[in-house]
């Protein structure tokens, strides 16, 4: 509700200043109207960390033993593309208490294929982080028909 006065004091400065016989004058002593955009949410303080040792190969790990859904999405869309395949790259968070909570991805042409691993991915639940904090992960997936038998 902030922004309308503001917009209406951006958009009514100009017009009100040029009325005035001494326009030039109360310009210069009036501040500029400003905006500044603050997110909702308070800055992390600690950066994103990156696995490693035993806690990147628990992550790989879990991502094997739980990819079922994300072959489950590829065979469906091999029914509409039966061509298919290349690599996907998953990159999430995994927060402190070991949920997933973002996901993005890249590297495959395909949108539907795209957002059903991620719609998965989403549904990840890790160990707690060993820091206490958030980890950063990129997963590569590579995806292609099986051969005929």
């Amino acid at each position: 509700m902030v922004c309308v006065p503001l917009l209406l004091l951006l958009a009514a400065g100009p017009a009100a200043a040029d009325s005035t016989p001494d326009a030039g004058a109360a310009q210069k002593e009036r501040p500029k109207p400003s905006l500044t955009v603050e997110s909702e949410d308070p800055p992390d303080s600690a950066p994103l960390a990156y696995p490693d040792g035993a806690e990147k190969l628990a992550i790989r790990d879990y991502i094997i033993d739980n990819s079922g859904p994300i072959r489950e999405c590829y065979e469906k869309r091999l029914l509409e593309r039966p061509t298919l395949q290349g690599k996907l790259v998953a990159r999430f968070d995994i927060g402190p208490n070991g949920k997933v909570i973002g996901a993005t991805a890249e590297g495959i042409s395909d949108r539907e294929l795209i957002l059903c691993v991620l719609n998965v991915v989403r549904k990840f639940e890790f160990e707690r982080p060993v820091s206490g904090g958030k980890l950063r992960i990129a997963y590569p997936f590579k995806f292609e028909p099986r051969p005929a038998r």
